[in-house]
């Protein structure tokens, strides 16, 4: 019951369209933050993209470094004093040439001695992973790479970490693999 200001009262009650203008409209403002929100996080960080362009032909022959038993002794030293206990993977430097803008560049491109689908790219920080469809960028989940001064060789340690993928690239094929990423170096 409603008294209005004159003093009478009328018994009305709320129509549905009201009730209804009021659902519809707070489920729209709902549905528009779900989206706006949902697009952000999809997009956000997603791609490793940049201006530099890279290429390589992995379907080339090439010759790499030989580990020795000094570099695996580096290695252990190194691995005990991080107090690392997880699986190494060693990446050794290869003579494969990468283009960098259309200028060559060498020493640059490395291989893993236990899984020979993976080249570490040193210009750039890019991985590129065999059958894979972007190049990645490998700096997450705990990736980290140590190298001694000669840089013959690298110690991978949380190898297998997801990283953030160069978008704009072509898939990773025993051929001609290209992507664009920044002018980056871990290593």
């Amino acid at each position: 019951m409603i008294v209005s200001a004159r003093g009478d009262s009328t018994s009305r009650q709320p129509g549905p369209t009201v009730v209804g203008r009021n659902s519809v409209r707070n489920l729209v403002c709902r549905i528009w933050l779900t989206v706006v929100l949902l697009s952000f996080s999809a997009i956000a960080g997603d791609d490793a993209s940049g201006p530099v362009q890279y290429q390589v032909d992995l379907s080339r022959p090439f010759d790499s470094y030989e580990l020795t038993d000094q570099d695996r002794a580096w290695a252990e030293t190194l691995v005990m004093r991080l107090g690392y206990s997880g699986k190494v993977v060693y990446f050794v430097r290869t003579n494969l040439p990468l283009q960098v803008n259309g200028s060559i560049e060498r020493d640059r491109i490395y291989v893993s001695s236990e899984m020979p689908e993976y080249f570490y790219v040193s210009a750039g920080d890019a991985m590129l992973r065999i059958g894979a469809q972007w190049p990645y960028s490998p700096g997450t989940g705990g990736f980290s790479m140590h190298a001694p001064p000669s840089r013959r060789f690298i110690v991978c340690l949380n190898c297998k970490s997801p990283g953030v993928p160069f978008l704009s690239s072509s898939p990773v094929i025993r051929g001609v693999v290209s992507w664009g990423g920044h002018d980056d170096h871990r290593i």
